[in-house]
């Protein structure tokens, strides 16, 4: 076969294998380290902080398509070092293979300098400390077009302009100005939360998007940084396991995300992105966190040089632990041990509180059983109290005008329908504060108490926003709320706020990155309507217009859903999950939440029975 292929290559007079050009190669390189302008900005910055800098000015310009400087006051380089630092695999940072392991530096390829400037517009100025005058560089798609001796300050001043602009194909998959600025943005605040003694500061468009001066210690830097955020009081979680030291600042589990961009990991004071270490993270919260939800917090994972690879991604966005299971168990332990003492587990300020009440607690109305008695809960006994956790008594809604919605939470008000399935249940008691235990004619039931009102709450609110949009209730003071660039980048989208509107939020634009919500659904209960509003935010993404906004709807709607609704670890009364029993029988789809959990489980009594030996 080898023979004939052979032949016909030589027949057709064209080689089946080429050398590549030159510029060809260059441009294939650019592609796996230079994304997107955020992808440029990273690389350079890591530059600056290998070169020692404690100042890093940023500025950007169109989202970074149109400019990128980057000026640092770092050690800088000699004409010679800065010439050849756009050579391709030119690098001071590795001499031998062994020199992979134990790495702590950030570059250490080579391949940054030469792949931006393969596919932009380069102008590098850089002076050593002590020197009489600077040195200039200039390229474009890699071909030298400048170099001088230039009168500067002692560091290095990068500026890369017009990016992809000799690679029409990649620029037309960038985003818009406000989404590119955003992941700019997003890019230097990963870098920023490391470093705590670097002063970073971010000017996109003539405006300071993120200005960190110098901190004093970790802690610091990253409450100040997440605070942008919304992260109110953080928990520091600090503990070592097997070699691995974990250190982690944590908020409080009701300020998670229904995404994983406020959850920040680091190895070594690297940003990585590894779903078992982000997993083990938010295992460390246990019940507290919901399914699907993802904390506000950083993690900072540290462990022997030798035991991690961090040469396993052209971005070096991941890394390959050699003892992988080890620093997994080891962050789930520290966060854990750590999450049992955090200050939300105690605060007067916590939705629930504990109390030990006589079983009367449980009685009302209810189905009663063959003989016409009223069935009699579990938890009842007449020989001690039960202990028990309740929530304190409902808040007040948000005002007092608001309109009747579509959404009602489970209330002895609500009737169920008479001969439905989950009407027909007998419900005997809940368990771990999150399961509604019911018996069936042949069968034992567990119905997710949280998964079942969502479902409830999800078609009403499908019904709603398909018949006139849902409800929405005036907010008393109205709430000023600042987004970062992603969350300003949707607001800006005409279709997104039109979508808001019908979805029950009244928001204001009120500058660049800042709006006021004066009227949040009706649906949701008393407190800070701001989660919600920033997880919609999320959802409706920017830049697609009405048909992207259709198409994300069920992913909004199963959002606010889930931030409306009974949470695991409400207690709920006997009427209260009757009404809930009824309601699930009036809805499609009844045997999984909008997300795709079970709503319930079921075990037959012939499946007991042979599990006691009884068959």
């Amino acid at each position: 076969m080898s023979e004939v292929v052979a032949e016909t290559a030589i027949a057709d007079g064209a080689p089946r294998i080429r050398v590549l050009a030159a510029d060809l190669v260059d441009q294939i390189a650019a592609g796996e380290v230079v994304e997107r302008p955020a992808s440029v900005v990273k690389e350079l910055v890591e530059n600056a902080l290998d070169a020692g800098a404690r100042r890093i000015d940023i500025e950007i310009e169109a989202g970074g398509r149109r400019l990128m400087r980057v000026v640092d006051d770092g050690c800088g380089m000699t004409p010679a070092e800065a010439q050849l630092s756009v050579q391709r695999h030119a690098t001071s940072k590795i001499e031998a293979a062994a020199d992979l392991w134990g790495l702590r530096s950030f570059g250490f390829r080579g391949e940054a300098l030469p792949s931006i400037a393969a596919v932009a517009r380069v102008v590098m100025s850089t002076k050593v400390k002590g020197t009489a005058a600077g040195f200039r560089l200039g390229l474009a798609a890699g071909v030298q077009t400048d170099a001088r001796e230039v009168g500067m300050p002692d560091g290095t001043q990068i500026e890369v302009r017009d990016l992809f602009f000799n690679t029409p194909g990649r620029l037309k998959f960038l985003k818009t100005e406000a989404t590119e600025a955003g992941n700019v943005s997003e890019a230097v605040l990963r870098l920023a939360l490391a470093h705590p003694g670097v002063h970073f500061r971010l000017r996109s468009n003539d405006r300071v998007a993120l200005d960190l001066p110098p901190h004093r210690d970790m802690a610091e830097r990253v409450r100040a940084a997440l605070a942008r955020r919304g992260a109110g009081a953080l928990h520091e979680a600090l503990g070592e396991e097997n070699g691995a030291r974990v250190r982690a600042y944590l908020a409080a589990p009701e300020e998670a995300s229904s995404t994983a961009r406020s959850t920040f990991l680091f190895v070594g004071r690297r940003f990585i992105r590894d779903r078992s270490l982000l997993h083990a993270f938010g295992a460390g919260f246990g019940e507290l966190l919901e399914k699907g939800r993802y904390p506000l917090g950083a993690l900072f994972v540290d462990v022997p040089g030798d035991e991690v690879d961090v040469n396993v991604h052209p971005q070096k966005l991941e890394v390959r632990f050699a003892r992988a299971q080890e620093v997994y168990a080891a962050v789930r332990h520290v966060v854990a041990a750590s999450v049992a003492q955090a200050p939300w587990l105690t605060s007067a300020a916590l939705p629930m509180r504990a109390y030990t009440l006589p079983p009367e607690r449980f009685r009302g109305p209810g189905p009663t059983t063959t003989d016409g008695a009223a069935p009699h809960p579990a938890s009842q006994s007449t020989d001690r109290q039960t202990s028990v956790v309740f929530p304190p008594p409902r808040p007040t809604p948000l005002s007092t005008g608001a309109r009747d919605e579509a959404l009602a939470p489970p209330s002895a008000a609500s009737a169920p329908r008479p001969g439905g399935f989950f009407a027909a249940l007998e419900y005997i008691g809940q368990l771990h504060r999150t399961y509604l235990v019911c018996q069936g004619p042949s069968e034992l039931i567990l119905v997710d108490q949280h998964a079942a009102h969502e479902r409830v709450a999800f078609q009403r609110l499908r019904e709603a926003h398909r018949d006139r949009g849902v409800a929405r209730q005036q907010l008393f003071i109205p709430a000023t709320i600042d987004l970062d660039e992603g969350e300003a980048s949707a607001m800006a989208n005409p279709a997104n706020q039109e979508a808001l509107g019908r979805l029950g939020f009244d928001v204001e634009v009120f500058g660049p990155r800042t709006v006021r919500l004066r009227a949040a659904p009706a649906l949701l209960p008393a407190g800070d309507p701001k989660p919600l509003l920033l997880d919609v935010l999320h959802r409706l993404g920017d830049g697609g217009g009405a048909l992207l906004v259709e198409e994300r709807l069920e992913h909004v709607l199963a959002t606010m859903a889930c931030h409306s609704v009974t949470r695991a670890g409400d207690v709920l009364s006997r009427p209260e999950v009757l009404s809930l029993l009824g309601q699930l029988d009036d809805v499609d789809l009844r045997s999984h939440c909008p997300h795709g959990r079970p709503v319930l489980l079921r075990m037959p009594i012939g499946e007991i029975e042979r599990r006691f030996g009884r068959t």
